[in-house]
């Protein structure tokens, strides 16, 4: 198997909605150029971002509406100003004052949107329009996603099964009368998705240009309420009505000891099969077309799932069922050669999941914070690394270094300590900088450190608890936060340990 990466790699992980500017959320504007610019300075080769979504339920990227379109709450206004397709008065009229979560997006920066793709739709000429055509050509799953979104606007954003039944049930009649009604706002969807496609593509390609790779995420499960459970509802362990009959989550572990209940739908992995996973194929390919790397998140599930009933209040009663196995990663090894993704190897793992991961030549991840649970040969030390992972101070999921260090009772803070040789009475600064340290410095191929740890920020920096619904993905980076003293920092332990962008 060939590696996706090309020797020693350093990367940081920082999702464009957290990267400061003048919108509500970040974007793909100026100051995400101002980003692959300043990660040049500090000699990383790699950006780690989150799923490119729209986030859906409880503002989630993982609870998407769609697996396939983009986040269009991150296109950027100015750009669309600068097109000619949003006056300044509409730059004035978004509340760029404030940092809002992204389900108030809905009624702040989605008009403005629409104005723009109406304005857009109307003008012919417009020097986009040739990639507009092209875009709509070329993405196959476009017109039906565009008329799901259309269909959750005309029906108060109510989720799909609460629709008419025909509509609920894709009867051929009601979905060509509701295409037909709804044109109008479906093609306004389409430029907005196309706005988003654009600008990431370009930014995508500017990264590129500075020979920085981005390494993507794929979220095992979609949203239940979303374009691609309504499109392939076969393909889902649903109810005749559309509903549940099993939902996806973990059994106890280190974020929970009542488990993880997530509540996406299971797959009916025997249908797939029968296609040749089909629906998997073109989801993976989408992704691979906007990244470089893609990162499977819950690996283990390809293995075995933890499958619990529909109406479980929470995920103790669940039980093990076996995945795709190896005849999933044979039909992938078939559609892209030299498999450019890596495996989220966390949680309860067992010989099967290392197996499907080693016979794929597939990365793993290692996390400095899992490594002291007691035993001497426990994985997330960097002692025991392989060459072939990616080694974190933490993840999106993880505290921030500095809230973790804060939690530790005083055995085990004397512990670390101990293992990373600093001392008890050292500032915050240098505990976390000694993580970071020891990340880069160790046998893995790849490391990978969070903005936030490398900011030396608190849990109020934190992207996502697991454990809990509320108040995740809002964390919003400083203004400062880019400064040229953390590039050279970073750049000089990227030199020291042989990380160096070449």
């Amino acid at each position: 198997m060939t590696s996706p990466f090309d020797g020693r790699e350093l990367g940081v992980l920082l999702h464009p909605s957290s990267i400061f500017g003048p919108d509500d959320i970040g974007t793909f504007g100026q100051e995400a150029y101002q980003f692959v610019d300043w990660l040049g300075r500090t000699g990383a080769g790699i950006w780690q971002i989150l799923p490119l979504t729209l986030n859906g339920q409880y503002d989630s990227p993982y609870f998407s509406y769609s697996t396939f379109a983009g986040n269009p709450w991150l296109v950027d206004l100015r750009i669309l100003h600068d097109a000619g397709l949003l006056p300044e008065t509409g730059l004035r009229a978004y509340p760029v004052d404030v940092r809002v979560p992204f389900s108030e997006l809905p009624a702040t920066k989605k008009p403005v949107l629409l104005a723009a793709a109406e304005a857009f739709l109307a003008d012919p000429d417009h020097p986009w329009a040739a990639a507009f055509a092209e875009f709509r050509a070329r993405e196959s799953w476009l017109a039906d996603t565009a008329h799901f979104f259309a269909l959750k606007d005309e029906h108060a954003d109510a989720p799909w099964w609460r629709w008419p039944a025909p509509l609920r049930s894709r009867e051929p009649g009601a979905i060509g009368a509701s295409r037909h009604g709804l044109a109008q706002r479906i093609a306004a969807w389409e430029a907005m998705l196309f706005f988003a496609d654009k600008q990431w593509g370009e930014l995508k390609a500017y990264a590129g240009s500075r020979d920085v790779k981005v390494l993507g995420d794929l979220p095992i499960y979609v949203n239940h309420d979303s374009a691609d459970v309504w499109l392939n509802q076969d393909q889902f362990q649903l109810d005749a009505e559309g509903g549940l009959t099993a939902q996806s989550g973990v059994p106890p572990d280190y974020f929970s000891e009542t488990g993880q209940l997530w509540g996406n739908p299971l797959y009916r992995w025997d249908v797939m099969a029968q296609d040749g996973f089909r629906w998997w194929v073109e989801r993976l390919r989408r992704c691979v077309d906007l990244t470089d790397i893609v990162r499977i998140d819950h690996f283990r599930a390809l293995a075995a799932f933890w499958e619990v009933p529909a109406g479980a209040p929470d995920a103790r009663g669940g039980r093990w069922v076996d995945g795709p196995g190896q005849a999933f990663f044979d039909v992938l090894a078939r559609e892209f050669p030299g498999l450019p993704f890596v495996a989220e190897d966390l949680g309860t793992l067992d010989d099967d999941v290392y197996k499907l991961r080693d016979d794929n030549g597939l990365y793993g991840m290692r996390i400095l914070q899992f490594g002291f649970d007691g035993t001497p040969d426990n994985p997330h030390r960097p002692h025991t690394f392989s060459t072939s992972c990616i080694a974190y101070t933490g993840t999106h999921d993880n505290e921030t270094l500095h809230g973790w260090w804060d939690g530790l009772d005083a055995d085990m803070r004397e512990q670390v300590a101990q293992y990373y040789q600093f001392s008890l009475s050292d500032e915050i600064g240098r505990i976390v900088w000694s993580f970071i340290e020891a990340a880069i410095g160790s046998r893995a191929d790849v490391a990978v450190i969070p903005i936030q740890d490398l900011l030396v920020l608190d849990n109020r920096a934190r992207m996502n608890d697991p454990s809990v619904f509320v108040g995740n993905w809002s964390w919003r980076m400083p203004a400062n936060g880019l400064s040229r003293e953390l590039a050279e920092s970073l750049r000089a332990l990227a030199q020291r340990y042989g990380r160096l962008r070449s």
